[in-house]
């Protein structure tokens, strides 16, 4: 049994993405293309957002995809921003 048949489609697309989109913005965090926090925090949203929306799913199982992108993608990207100098908005 792969990987794709336990999770099935739509699972298995949404992980691919989320790991694909750490990849993307862990590159971009080194090429010091993305340094600030709010700003990585918007370009995961954007681009999760966009994805999901290509998805047919509910409105309900949207939002609970995307914030688990969201959560998916941060987690990850937590190590990276502590080793690369992010700035962060005090407010």
């Amino acid at each position: 049994m792969t990987v794709a048949e336990f999770y099935g489609g739509v699972e298995y697309s949404v992980t691919q993405f989320a790991i694909q989109l750490t990849n993307e913005i862990k590159e971009k965090i080194v090429k010091r293309d993305l340094f600030y926090k709010e700003q990585i925090t918007h370009y995961i949203e954007c681009h999760a957002l966009r994805f999901i929306q290509s998805l047919t799913l509910s409105p309900a199982v949207s939002a609970v995809m995307k914030k688990e992108i969201i959560h998916h993608v941060l987690f990850k990207l937590k190590p990276v921003m502590n080793r690369h100098v992010v700035f962060q908005v005090i407010k």
